[in-house]
């Protein structure tokens, strides 16, 4: 890694269950010599995105800038954002936009629906690669060379899919159906439902829009119905970006 993203890494460190740490602890926790550590942790001070606080240090304000920036600027976000507002009115879900960046993905969107269901993975959280609806519609879409490296990398996470026969079969039939339908994988009781977006400039696709429900809430849905609702506004984003 260059210098740069050894030092934007220190960022990753923090987290709902490490919202604070000194720098003695973020250079065992990174791997760094101390000295290298604070010069980093320095730097990041000085453009606001870390701040400290009685020896130890948390994010920083520019962080909330960058966020506010992205959301008026992002051409995915200004596609979706009136269209997964449409989708949380129409059926009563919550509903998202996923996206990956390397083989991280996070939900970068969400609207509340009726229920507000209170999701462990709301907006801002990283996803599990292979668990999900939201995940796997990205996943899926891969190409067989890359899904076959990242299957390599993570087949000791994957339980069923260890096998790269089976994995690649529910790859395809997820791209055959157009739609991903996943059952309390990530939250007890909820029933999650995704299709990938493929940008029309490029066809490249690298994000997926979903619909969230308590089972008994989707229960009162047919499946196909709702599936086509996913995919047409997934062309709609894709046709904007």
């Amino acid at each position: 890694m260059s210098s740069l993203t050894k030092m934007l890494s220190i960022l990753d460190v923090f987290s709902s269950s490490a919202m604070s740490m000194t720098a003695e602890g973020i250079a065992e926790h990174m791997g760094f010599s101390r000295t290298t550590c604070y010069r980093y942790v320095k730097e990041l001070v000085s453009v606001g995105l870390l701040v400290s606080h009685n020896g130890a240090y948390t994010l920083g304000p520019r962080i909330i800038h960058l966020d506010y920036n992205m959301r008026q600027s992002d051409p995915m976000l200004k596609a979706a954002t009136p269209v997964v507002q449409k989708l949380a009115q129409l059926t009563g879900g919550d509903a998202l936009v996923s996206s990956l960046y390397d083989e991280q993905i996070i939900n970068v969107l969400h609207e509340t629906g009726v229920e507000n269901l209170q999701l462990g993975f709301g907006r801002g959280r990283i996803m599990p690669l292979f668990h999900g609806a939201s995940s796997k519609a990205i996943v899926a879409s891969m190409s067989r060379t890359r899904l076959k490296r990242l299957h390599e990398r993570h087949r000791a996470e994957m339980g069923e899919f260890e096998e790269w026969t089976a994995f690649w079969r529910h790859c395809q039939h997820i791209v055959e159906t157009g739609y991903c339908i996943s059952r309390g994988e990530l939250d007890s009781g909820f029933v999650g439902i995704a299709a990938p977006i493929a940008a029309a400039s490029s066809g490249d696709i690298g994000s997926s829009v979903s619909l969230v429900f308590r089972e008994e809430h989707f229960s009162l849905f047919d499946q196909s119905v709702l599936g086509k609702l996913l995919v047409d506004a997934a062309t709609r984003i894709g046709e904007a970006i």
